[in-house]
């Protein structure tokens, strides 16, 4: 069976691998613009409803701004342009048809006065929804940072503590082979005195 891993591959040197940065940098990546698409679609979802309601509303205003709609089928006037009035008009002398055409020109209608808009209506409860997901996802990509940065530092500390018991094996190691080249020459006490040092160094 062929091994997809490497011969010296080492669970505690993973850290030192800059791949392991890459892949996590492309993870946090991956995990930000997923929450960023979701604050952009929850954001649309919420303006839509708001532009469906502002579009009903402006036909009454345009059809109660039409003051002729409300006016009877037999009171409508007729409105004529300056140049027609004359037409129409019979022919009189000068003084009278200048109050004729006046009389003939229908009276301005009032303005009316404009009505307050609507208050706003209060958010749906799907913009709070929407922003607990957010936090949630805030704090889970948190806790991934921190979970990065402890694993970090344990990996210091176990690299460490193998670097230490190695230097202990070095030394142990070093100082037997001393004591066996020197014990023709080495009395009890100065055997004893070495053998007592290097138990107190191995149980630090």
């Amino acid at each position: 069976m062929y091994n997809m891993m490497p011969a010296n591959f080492n669970l505690y040197s993973a850290w030192m691998d800059p791949y392991f940065y890459v892949w996590a940098a492309v993870f946090a990546a991956a995990l930000f613009a997923l929450i960023y698409s979701l604050r952009s679609f929850m954001a649309l979802k919420d303006a839509r409803p708001e532009e469906e309601e502002a579009s009903p509303a402006a036909e009454p205003e345009a059809q109660e701004q039409n003051p002729f709609l409300d006016e009877p089928a037999g009171e409508k006037t007729l409105v004529l342009a300056p140049g027609e009035q004359q037409a129409y008009l019979p022919p009189e002398p000068e003084e009278q048809a200048a109050p004729e055409a006046a009389a003939e020109v229908p009276a301005e209608v009032p303005a009316e006065e404009p009505r307050p808009e609507p208050a706003p209506e209060p958010a749906a409860p799907s913009s709070a929804a929407a922003r607990a997901d957010n936090n949630r996802a805030e704090n889970f990509v948190r806790g991934i940072y921190e979970g990065i940065s402890d694993l970090d530092e344990r990996m210091k500390g176990i690299e460490a503590a193998l670097s230490k018991s190695r230097v202990n094996n070095d030394f142990t190691v070093k100082f037997l082979e001393d004591v066996l080249q020197d014990i023709d020459n080495l009395d009890k006490t100065k055997i004893k005195a070495r053998i007592e040092y290097l138990l107190a160094d191995l149980k630090k």
